[in-house]
C-alpha cells in the first residue's frame, strides 16, 4: 500500500475510546475523588458465546472467536443501572488457579493481572487527590501564574472556574509524578538488596559457546522463591510490573546485575492476588512483612512516609549531598517535614523529582544535574567493564533476535562488542578521568554524554583506529576498516541507555510507569472484572493474542499493534519472562531449505512508539488479521476504528458487490460487539525535531494523513447510512484529574500537561527529540537502518529509521530519550547532515514498557 512509503501520520496519543466522555456527560467535581469502581457493567463484555460461526468457515478460514456480547441483545437503562449496582456490591470472580511462579498464561493469570491494575489505579487516585501531599495543596490552583495547558488547537478555558479545574489537574498530576519518582528510587533499593547470589554475565561468558551460563540464561535459570514475608510495597510492585513489560531491557538488566532468580520466577501472582481485597482492591500485608521491609531497606513501608529529601553521593568527590524531592509548593506539610518554597513556574522546581533538578555540591562545588548523573552512570559502567569484564548496557543481547547468542569465532571481533572494545582499547583512561573535581561548578560547563559522543565520532572517522579495534590476534591486523552496520547499531544502543536516564536500569522506569498507568485506566474503564463471564472473556482474548503473535511471526519486518484485549494477554504473558521468552522464540523460529532452521526471536514490547506511525501499523495489523481470520480485528465502533476498517474495502469490490472485507464489516455491526478492542496506544510518544525542514515535512505529511483518515471516515459514514446505522461523533472529551479536555483524536492523552509539571530525570516521557544536536543524537558514523528493537510487536524488527536507514557520515542525530528506539518516524536524513532518525530512542534500540 502506498501509505507505507515512508508517510507520517497525524498525531496520536495514548488514551482509547472506552474512557472518553461526551461533553454532555456529568463530570466529577474537581474536589471529589473518583470511586474505584463506577463503570457500568454494560461496558463489560456480556459473555463469550460464539456468534456468526459460519462467518468465513465456508472459505476454509479458522473458526471465528466467540464475541464479547450477545448477538442482538438490547439492554435498557434500568438494566444497566441494576447491573452496575450489583457489580459495585461484589467482584466475585471465583477462585483463581495460580500456581507458584512462574505462572503460565491463563484466564486466572489475566484476571489476577486485572485485579493488580485496579489496585494500581486506586493507588494513583489516592495519591493524586491527597490534598497537601508533598507540600502541594489544592490551593495552588488559585494561583493565576500557573498557566492551564491545553492541546494544540484548543482554546484555553474562558471561565475562571474552568481555569482553576485545569490548574488543579496539574497539581494532582504533579503529586503523582513525584510519587512515581520516589517509587522508582525505592525499587532500585529493593533491587540492590535482592537475596540472590550476584553473578553478573561477563564478556568471557559471552565468548564461550560451551558455557550455558550465558546462552541458556533465559531458559535454564533457577527461580527465586517468593514468600509473603518478602513481598515489597505496592509502589515497588508497580515499578517491577513496568520493568518486566520491557522484556529485552529486563533481561539485559537481570544479566548485567546478576539476578537470574528474579527473571526465572516472574511476577508473584498467587501471593499478590491474595493480598488484594475484592472490595476496594486495597493491597495489605501482615505487619511482619512491613517490619522486615523497613529493617532490610531502611525505608518506610508507605512511600509517602519516606523522607522528603534524597541523599546522593556527589559524582565528583563522593561526599553525601542532601536534596529535596521537590522545591515546588506554596504551603508547608508540617506532618512530613516539607519546607515552604516560592511558587515555581508551571510547578517545575529544582528538586530531585523535578524537571529542573540542579544543585551544587557543598564540598567540591561541582554542579550536579541529570546530565552529570548520566555521565556518572557511564563512568561506573565503564569501570565495571574494565575491572570486572561486565559488558556495557546495550551490548548483552544479539541485536537482531534479542537473545543471548554467544560471540562468533573468527579473525574479527564480534560487531556487537564494538562499544566494549572502544572503551577497553581507546577510551579506558579517558573514561576513568571523567568527573574529576574540576568537572565544572556551573550546569552549563558540567560534563555531559555529548563528550562521549564526540570521542566516538573521532574514532569512527579514523579508519586506522577502527582497524586496530577489530584486531583479534597475530596475523590479522587491519590497517583500514569501516565498522559494519551491526557494530554501529550497537554503539547507538549503548548510548541510548544514558540519554535522559541516570538510573541503574536500561530505561527510564519513571516514564515507563507513567505510560503503563494509561493502560491501567483503560482496563479499569472496560471493567472486565464485573463481567458475569469474565473467565470466558479471558479465554477469548488469549486466543486472539496467540493469533496476534502468529501475525508477528508471519510478518517479521512489520510492526503489529495490539488492541486492548490483545494487550492485556500480551502484558500478562510478559510478566512470566522465562515462559514468554520460550514461547516467542519457538513461535518465530522458521524452517528453511535443506533442513536448516532460522533462529527465533525474543519479541520485544517497545516502550516508545512514534505516534505518527502508530495508525499506519494499526491499519496494517487490522487488515492482515481480517484477511487471515475473516473477522474484524478492531471490534470497536468509535469513528477512528470505523475509518480504519473503511480503508480495507476497495472501491472496485464495493461497486461490484464482491468485497469480502465489506461483508465482514457488516457482519460485525450486526453482532453488536463491545468496544473492548480499540487500539492500544499507551506507548505512543510525540517526535519533536530540531531540524526546521524536517519538522515542516512532518507537519505536511501529518496533515495529508489526517485528510486520508477523514476521507475514510466519510466513506464509512455513507456506508453506515445506507445500512441504517449512525457513526459516533468525533467530538470527545477526556476527564483528566477532574477537568475535561477536548481530544481531537480518540487516543490522545494529555502527556504534555502530565509531563510538563515536573518529569523525573529531566526528560519528557511523552516525547522523543530527534535531529542533529538533539538530546540523544547519534554519533556521526553510527547511524543506520534499525537496531533490532522489536518495536511494538515486531519480532526483533526495528521500529526506528524505517525509511531506509541513516545515511551515515554526517547524518543528523537519532532521537534521544530514555532508552527506546521509537517507531521509525520519518526515516533518516542521510548524507550531508540530514534530519536525523525519526524513530528516536536516544539513537538506540529496544524499549526504552504496554
Amino acid at each position: 500500500m502506498s501509505m507505507f512509503r515512508g508517510s507520517i501520520t497525524f498525531l496520536l496519543q495514548s488514551v482509547e475510546m472506552p474512557l472518553f466522555k461526551s461533553k454532555s456527560t456529568e463530570k466529577r467535581p474537581p474536589d471529589e475523588k473518583a470511586p474505584p469502581n463506577t463503570t457500568a457493567a454494560a461496558a463489560s463484555p456480556a459473555n463469550g458465546n460464539t456468534n456468526g460461526a459460519a462467518n468465513g468457515a465456508a472459505n476454509g478460514a479458522p473458526e471465528p472467536l466467540p464475541v464479547y456480547s450477545v448477538q442482538g441483545q438490547t439492554v435498557t437503562d434500568e438494566e444497566v443501572s441494576a447491573a452496575a449496582a450489583a457489580a459495585a456490591a461484589s467482584v466475585d470472580i471465583g477462585p483463581l488457579s495460580l500456581p507458584a511462579s512462574p505462572v503460565e498464561l491463563s484466564s486466572s493469570a489475566c484476571l489476577a493481572h486485572l485485579r493488580l491494575l485496579y489496585a494500581l489505579q486506586a493507588l494513583k487516585e489516592d495519591v493524586g487527590y491527597n490534598d497537601g501531599l508533598f507540600g502541594l495543596p489544592d490551593s495552588l490552583a488559585s494561583n493565576a501564574s500557573l498557566r492551564p495547558l491545553v492541546p494544540k488547537g484548543q482554546r484555553p478555558p474562558d471561565e475562571e472556574q474552568d481555569r482553576i479545574k485545569a490548574r488543579l489537574a496539574l497539581v494532582r498530576e504533579k503529586r503523582w509524578g513525584l510519587y512515581v519518582a520516589r517509587a522508582v528510587d525505592r525499587y532500585a533499593a529493593w533491587w540492590d538488596a535482592l537475596p540472590l547470589v550476584r553473578d553478573p554475565i561477563t564478556e568471557h561468558d559471552m565468548n564461550c559457546p560451551s558455557k550455558p551460563k550465558y546462552t541458556e540464561y533465559a531458559t535454564q535459570s533457577a527461580p527465586m522463591e517468593w514468600t509473603r514475608d518478602t513481598l515489597p510495597p505496592l509502589d515497588v510492585l508497580m515499578v517491577l510490573h513496568a520493568h518486566m513489560l520491557n522484556p529485552r531491557d529486563f533481561l539485559e538488566d537481570c544479566m548485567r546485575h546478576g539476578v537470574p532468580g528474579l527473571w526465572a520466577a516472574g511476577f508473584p501472582w498467587a501471593l499478590v492476588n491474595e493480598c488484594i481485597s475484592s472490595g476496594d482492591f486495597a493491597y495489605s500485608v501482615p505487619d511482619a512483612t512491613k517490619a522486615q521491609w523497613t529493617a532490610q531497606h531502611s525505608l518506610a513501608w508507605d512511600n509517602i512516609d519516606d523522607s522528603p529529601t534524597k541523599t546522593l553521593a556527589c559524582p565528583a568527590c563522593q561526599a553525601a549531598v542532601f536534596v529535596p524531592w521537590t522545591t515546588v509548593g506554596a504551603d508547608a506539610d508540617i506532618r512530613r517535614g516539607y519546607p515552604v518554597y516560592e511558587m515555581a513556574e508551571q510547578l517545575n522546581g529544582t528538586g530531585y523529582g523535578d524537571a529542573g533538578f540542579s544543585l551544587s555540591c557543598p564540598t567540591c562545588t561541582v554542579a550536579i544535574t541529570p546530565q552529570v548523573l548520566s555521565v556518572a552512570k557511564f563512568k561506573k559502567d565503564a569501570w565495571d567493564l574494565l575491572q570486572k569484564n561486565i559488558p556495557l548496557p546495550g551490548t548483552v543481547l544479539e541485536l537482531a533476535t534479542g537473545t543471548p547468542s554467544a560471540y562468533k569465532s573468527g579473525p574479527l571481533r564480534e560487531p556487537r562488542s564494538m562499544p566494549n572494545s572502544i572503551i577497553k582499547y581507546e577510551l579506558a583512561s579517558w573514561s576513568c578521568d571523567l568527573l574529576g573535581r574540576d568537572a565544572g561548578s556551573k550546569p552549563e560547563t558540567a560534563p555531559t554524554m555529548e563528550l562521549l559522543r564526540v570521542e566516538i565520532e573521532k574514532i569512527f572517522a579514523d579508519r586506522s583506529r577502527m582497524g586496530r579495534l577489530v584486531y583479534v590476534g597475530p596475523g590479522h591486523r587491519i590497517s583500514s576498516y569501516r565498522a559494519p552496520r551491526e557494530a554501529r547499531m550497537s554503539v547507538r544502543k549503548m548510548m541510548s541507555r544514558y540519554w535522559t536516564n541516570y538510573s541503574p536500569f536500561a530505561l527510564d522506569l519513571v516514564g515507563a510507569v507513567l505510560r503503563q498507568g494509561v493502560f491501567s485506566q483503560k482496563m479499569h474503564g472496560i471493567d472486565w472484572l464485573h463481567s458475569p463471564t469474565a473467565k470466558a472473556t479471558m479465554d477469548r482474548l488469549i486466543t486472539k493474542y496467540k493469533r496476534f503473535v502468529g501475525l508477528m511471526a508471519e510478518y517479521p519486518t512489520m510492526t503489529c499493534v495490539p488492541t486492548l484485549d490483545v494487550d492485556l494477554a500480551w502484558h500478562t504473558h510478559q510478566l512470566s519472562p522465562s515462559r514468554y521468552y520460550a514461547y516467542t522464540v519457538s513461535t518465530t523460529e522458521k524452517k528453511v531449505a535443506f533442513g536448516q532452521t532460522v533462529a527465533g526471536k525474543f519479541i520485544d514490547h517497545d516502550d516508545k512508539i512514534d505516534e505518527d506511525r502508530l495508525d499506519i501499523y494499526y491499519e496494517f495489523t487490522s487488515k492482515v488479521y481480517q484477511q487471515k481470520y475473516n473477522e474484524v480485528y478492531s471490534e470497536c465502533t468509535c469513528w477512528y476504528c470505523e475509518s480504519i476498517r473503511a480503508a480495507h474495502v476497495s472501491s472496485v469490490g464495493r461497486l461490484l458487490g464482491v468485497s469480502n472485507n465489506e461483508r465482514i464489516n457488516d457482519d460485525f455491526h450486526q453482532d453488536c460487539r463491545a468496544n473492548a478492542a480499540h487500539i492500544s496506544a499507551h506507548n505512543a510518544v510525540a517526535v519533536t525535531s530540531t531540524n526546521a525542514a524536517d519538522g515542516l515535512v512532518r507537519e505536511r505529511v501529518r496533515a495529508r494523513q489526517l485528510q486520508r483518515l477523514e476521507t475514510n471516515y466519510q466513506k464509512a459514514a455513507k456506508r453506515a447510512e445506507k445500512k441504517g446505522r449512525k457513526l459516533p461523533p468525533r467530538s470527545e472529551y477526556y476527564d483528566h484529574w477532574g477537568y475535561s479536555y477536548y481530544m481531537y483524536s480518540p487516543y490522545m492523552y494529555p502527556y504534555y500537561y502530565t509531563y510538563g509539571v515536573g518529569p523525573y530525570y529531566g526528560g519528557d516521557p511523552g516525547s522523543m527529540p530527534v535531529g542533529s544536536g538533539a538530546t540523544g543524537g547519534c554519533a556521526n558514523g553510527t547511524c543506520g537502518n534499525g537496531v533490532g528493537a522489536g518495536a511494538c510487536g515486531g519480532p526483533g524488527g526495528c521500529g526506528g529509521c524505517s525509511s531506509g536507514g541513516c545515511g551515515g557520515g554526517t547524518a543528523g542525530g537519532c532521537g534521544g530519550g530514555g532508552g527506546g528506539c521509537g517507531g521509525g518516524g520519518g526515516g533518516c536524513g542521510g548524507g550531508g547532515g540530514g534530519g536525523g532518525c525519526g524513530g528516536g530512542g536516544g539513537g538506540g534500540c529496544g524499549g526504552g514498557g504496554s
